[in-house]
């Protein structure tokens, strides 16, 4: 008997060994298999719609994942890596948020009080009925936009002076409506409080404090070293864009980063080591109900997905698309930045995020295409209806460029991909249908018809 106990006891002590060398292994062959699945769909962006920038893939709070695509310059063929700096567009809204609790906390300002109080230069009726938590939450009633043009190089000043012009579309706080207006506010507000200047703010605030080596502030048209070049699909083809949508200050718009800075920044705002508790809960909190399942905190969004509940923010520019998800619960965090203009930046992400979320996903292939040397004989400008236009495709203009961009069929910036029988169609609906008769276009748009003549080869 002490014979057999013992040779169990050896069995047991070889399966769990066995054991705790297998169930690594195990892991990490699920981990590897995964990589290459995300791999798989982000270089299938790559290869059809053209996506330039980086990724970066966390679970459980560990990288398993990060790679870059295309080129940060195309001019002298300089790639992309994951220490190319990105414009961020609205996603630096969350850092400016931050900064406002973080002033909250010191004292300097409160949420619920009128703005007239920090502003007192603001004559306009609403000045003593909206709030910073109006503003943080897109809820004051101000339209998105200020007026401002593309190229205005103006100071926080000067842009309040154009908010100052507009009416409220609804009373503060009745619903939401994306805002940059009010985010130019909050810029203002910040430095007026604090005499200083809002880049300066931000550095000392947020930047420095969290080591974020490869984040600034624009500051106008200053070169920034390590700068991924926008692009975009202009009137003669593939051109630089803005790296903002205005050069001057702004508050909801005017930050560079990298995916690793903003995974530093999104893990510190789970901590104390940026703000306190209270200050944490009121920016996830659920202050406004967009639709079923998704919510607005102070400049994030929430989204629940089953029982996952995301953190999510997102910018866009003229060439430039980003987007970051958090989910501090699994220690999930997914994020894009991207250098080209026609990214389908919601789609890599969605299909990244049900991959990890062990969902099989059906990368997009070039086999869907439309092929330009078929097309070669109808490249040129169609001239259509400007009514028709307007009320169909939303245009300003009544002229449509059909032409071929990096081996790829485009009208204007769509992309275009190969439907049923010869007729062509855009790549994410089938609602529009597109072919040509002699020198004639052809649009189909839920059985409304508009015809374009050829004017230009």
């Amino acid at each position: 008997m002490n014979f057999l106990n013992g040779q169990r006891s050896m069995l047991k002590t070889i399966f769990l060994l066995v054991a705790v060398w297998f169930l690594p292994q195990f892991a990490v062959a699920q981990q590897n298999e995964m990589v290459q699945k995300l791999e798989t769909i982000t270089q299938a962006y790559h290869e059809v719609y053209g996506f330039s920038g980086t990724v970066k893939v966390v679970l459980d709070d560990n990288e398993i994942w990060q790679d870059s695509y295309g080129l940060a310059n195309r001019s002298f063929e300089i790639p992309n890596t994951p220490a190319t700096r990105n414009s961020i567009n609205s996603i630096s809204k969350t850092f400016t948020a931050a900064l406002i609790l973080k002033m909250t906390e010191m004292g300097q300002l409160k949420l619920d009080v009128p703005i007239s109080t920090w502003l007192p230069t603001l004559s306009a009726d609403w000045a003593d009925s909206v709030t910073i938590h109006h503003l943080l939450t897109h809820s004051s009633g101000l339209p998105r936009e200020a007026g401002m043009k593309a190229s205005d190089e103006l100071d926080f000043q000067e842009q309040v002076r154009l908010v100052n012009e507009l009416t409220l579309l609804f009373e503060p706080g009745e619903r939401y409506q994306y805002s940059n207006a009010g985010f130019i506010l909050l810029g203002a507000i910040i430095e007026e409080v604090s005499d200083r200047e809002y880049r300066d703010m931000m550095n000392e605030g947020i930047i420095e404090p969290l080591g974020l080596n490869n984040t600034g502030v624009y500051e106008g048209n200053a070169m920034v070293k390590n700068q991924a070049v926008p692009y975009k699909i202009g009137p003669y083809g593939v051109e630089e864009a803005q790296r903002t949508k205005i050069i001057g200050e702004s508050a909801g718009g005017g930050l560079y980063s990298t995916l690793d800075d903003l995974y530093r920044f999104v893990v510190a705002l789970e901590t104390e080591e940026l703000l306190n508790e209270d200050s944490q809960e009121l920016l996830f909190e659920k202050h406004m109900q967009l639709s079923e399942g998704e919510f607005e905190g102070y400049a994030w969004s929430l989204k629940q997905f089953g029982p996952d509940q995301i953190r999510m923010a997102a910018g866009s520019g003229y060439g430039t698309k980003s987007v970051i998800i958090r989910d501090p619960v699994s220690g999930l965090f997914i994020g894009i930045l991207s250098n080209w203009g026609n990214t389908p930046v919601l789609d890599i992400l969605r299909d990244l995020y049900l991959t990890v979320k062990g969902q099989a996903i059906d990368p997009p292939t070039s086999e869907m295409l439309a092929d330009p040397d078929k097309y070669s004989a109808h490249f040129g400008t169609y001239v259509f209806d400007p009514e028709k236009m307007r009320t169909y495709l939303q245009k300003e203009n009544n002229r449509i460029v059909v032409r071929e961009i990096d081996g790829k069929l485009f009208m204007d910036d769509e992309l275009l991909a190969q439907k049923e029988n010869g007729v062509l169609g855009l790549t994410y609906t089938n609602e529009v249908r597109i072919y040509f008769k002699g020198d004639k276009m052809i649009l189909e748009i839920n059985e409304n018809q508009l015809t374009g003549t050829l004017v230009q080869k």
